[in-house]
C-alpha cells in the first residue's frame, strides 16, 4: 500500500502589526500608482456597470410598497455604485473604510443578502418580503456580491479579475431586467 509523503515544515505567516501597516500606507501614498490603458478601460467599464446596476436596484426600490424594503434597496444601490467605482483603488489593496478604499461597514452591510431580501416584521404574526420575482432576487444577490468583490481587485496584478467581475455584474443586471441575448424575457 502506498503511503502519503510526510508533511513538510509548517511556515507561519506573520501579519504586519499596526506600525508596519501604517508605514505601508505611507509608502503607498508617496508613490502614486500609474494605471495603464487596459486598467483605465477596466476601471471605466466597472464604474459604468456599477452605475447601471445601481439604476436597476433603484428601480426595484421604487416598486416596493414597504418603506423599509425600499430603503434597504436604495442603500444597496448606493453601495453597489461606490464599490464598483470610487472604492477600486488603482494599485491599492481595497482597505475597508479608507478614502478610496473598500466599502466601509455601512456599505458592506447594505450588500448582504439578509438585509436585501429579509422580511420586515409588522407584528409577531405578520411579516413582508420585498416585492421581487425569483429571478430578481437571485440577480440582485449576484450583483451585490460581485460589486462587493470589486474593491479587492488589485490593478497591476489582477486587471483580468476586475474585467471578469464587471462582465458578470453586467450579465446579472441584464438577467434581472429580463434581457437575455437581446430578447426581452417575460418574468412571472
Amino acid at each position: 500500500m502506498d503511503s502519503l509523503p510526510a508533511p513538510g515544515p509548517v511556515t507561519l505567516v506573520q501579519h504586519p502589526d499596526e506600525e508596519q501597516r501604517q508605514a505601508l500606507r505611507l509608502d503607498h501614498q508617496d508613490t502614486p500608482y500609474e494605471t495603464d490603458e487596459r486598467e483605465q478601460r477596466a476601471l471605466a467599464r466597472a464604474a459604468e456597470a456599477g452605475r447601471a446596476a445601481a439604476r436597476w436596484v433603484r428601480e426595484l426600490a421604487g416598486r416596493q410598497g414597504e418603506h423599509t424594503h425600499a430603503q434597504a434597496l436604495l442603500n444597496a444601490a448606493e453601495a453597489v455604485e461606490a464599490a464598483s467605482g470610487t472604492a477600486i483603488v488603482p494599485g491599492g489593496q481595497g482597505v475597508p473604510g479608507e478614502e478610496g478604499g473598500a466599502p466601509g461597514t455601512d456599505h458592506r452591510q447594505a450588500l448582504l443578502p439578509g438585509v436585501l431580501l429579509g422580511p420586515v416584521h409588522h407584528t409577531q404574526d405578520v411579516e413582508t418580503l420585498p416585492a421581487l420575482t425569483g429571478t430578481e432576487r437571485l440577480d440582485l444577490v449576484a450583483a451585490c456580491t460581485l460589486a462587493a468583490a470589486m474593491p479587492s481587485t488589485t490593478l497591476g496584478y489582477y486587471p483580468l479579475e476586475l474585467e471578469a467581475l464587471t462582465g458578470a455584474l453586467e450579465a446579472a443586471v441584464r438577467s434581472g431586467r429580463g434581457i437575455l441575448t437581446g430578447h426581452r424575457v417575460r418574468q412571472r
